[in-house]
């Protein structure tokens, strides 16, 4: 287990005064491949990385009260177990209380409980620490108060939280990688069946380095709603003459660029994104298989720039990172990772690049854009567990 359950463990006997029942754990989550298809039925390859957060709980014994702590601030927050409701927008602590509350709704038998929080994911680089949040204390409230939840089932759950008090229309994605990753291995997931199986990586040499833009990851200011409605807005234009087509992923690149004409400008360039984003994620499956990681990488490029040119998710620091990354003699591929807006870079790497790497990314990205980064090499880990 991580630093963060050790953090978490103390902090909750520090704030409770007692010691926690349930410890849990969810790691944050970066995308390889397949951006913004999940709400859309398509495909997406993911990877569970070693960054967690923590959580520990316990029976609050003022059962008409939850309590709140987290390592990031002083004083525990404490809500009426009758007065769940969202709380201003941007409160971290919408996130498990909107987990306790669809629980609740789901006819879980949760009740009054005190939770500690901890975790090492940096907050909005786009490697999810929201979900890693909703997960962890899903799993630990399952356990405290003994109900079982199938891991699928806590999957919408959380997504549910998320929705509904957090104002992010987000797929699965997030949740579906804190909870389903395998260490060393790439989780393919197929949003329409909801399948996944994992990939592993060809190559031992491969790393992943995560360099942070250093601007604020917001999806909840609009923009990533915004985005999804016009991706079902362009599906509906396909349903109307094509009752087989329920999504974007129904949609060849050919019959897309045939009615680009009858799509509004904005619809058909998010659509563009999508479409393409479902056949590389399908093409590097393949190249994966083949052992081919420099083709492998290549399609992270092609990623990134359908994400500044068609779902314009990305920004200049994004893509100053990308054009650093891609200057490093030896680097797979690099792209935007998440939802985009700000957030982080993925680049897979050779480890032998590494240390050259991790010197470039932040000299030459302060030189450029006045800002500093630091990159995190991360492996890839396994899912969310009880820690105890």
């Amino acid at each position: 287990m991580s630093d963060t359950v050790r953090d978490v463990k103390q902090h909750f006997a520090k704030v409770f005064c007692a010691q926690p029942a349930v410890v849990a754990q969810a790691p944050g989550r970066v995308e390889i491949l397949g951006n913004h298809t999940d709400y859309n039925e398509g495909f997406v390859l993911s990877a569970a990385i070693d960054r967690y957060i923590s959580v520990a709980v316990d029976k609050n014994p003022d059962s008409s009260t939850i309590e709140l702590a987290s390592t990031q601030f002083d004083a525990p927050i404490r809500i009426s177990i009758d007065d769940v409701e969202p709380q201003p927008k941007g409160s971290w602590i919408n996130y498990p209380l909107g987990v306790y509350a669809m629980l609740k709704d789901a006819g879980c038998a949760v009740g009054a409980f005190r939770i500690a929080i901890a975790g090492n994911i940096p907050m909005g680089a786009g490697l999810s620490s929201s979900a890693a949040l909703e997960v962890a204390t899903g799993l630990a409230l399952s356990q405290l108060f003994g109900f079982a939840v199938e891991r699928e089932t806590m999957a919408k759950i959380c997504q549910r939280a998320e929705h509904e008090y957090c104002g992010a229309k987000c797929g699965l994605l997030d949740q579906y990688s804190v909870l389903f990753g395998k260490k060393n291995h790439l989780l393919y997931i197929d949003f329409r069946s909801l399948q996944y199986r994992t990939v592993p990586l060809p190559s031992a040499d491969a790393t992943l380095a995560i360099t942070p833009s250093g601007v604020s990851h917001a999806l909840v200011d609009g923009a990533y709603n915004e985005r999804r409605a016009q991706c079902f807005a362009a599906a509906d234009y396909f349903a109307k003459t094509d009752s087989s087509v329920r999504t974007l992923r129904d949609i060849s690149m050919d019959t897309l660029i045939a009615a680009q004409e009858s799509l509004e400008p904005g619809a058909f360039r998010r659509a563009r994104h999508v479409v393409g984003e479902d056949e590389r994620v399908q093409r590097g499956i393949a190249m994966l298989e083949s052992g081919d990681m420099p083709g492998f990488g290549h399609l992270l490029y092609l990623s990134h720039e359908s994400s500044r040119m068609n779902f314009e998710n990305s920004c200049p620091e994004l893509d100053t990172l990308v054009d650093i990354a891609r200057s490093v003699k030896g680097v797979y591929g690099s792209r935007l990772s998440g939802g985009g807006f700000g957030g982080a870079t993925l680049t897979v790497i050779p480890a032998g690049v590494r240390a050259e790497f991790e010197t470039v990314m932040p000299q030459q990205y302060a030189a450029r854009t006045g800002r500093k980064t630091a990159v995190h090499i991360a492996a890839i880990a396994d899912g969310a567990a009880i820690a105890r």
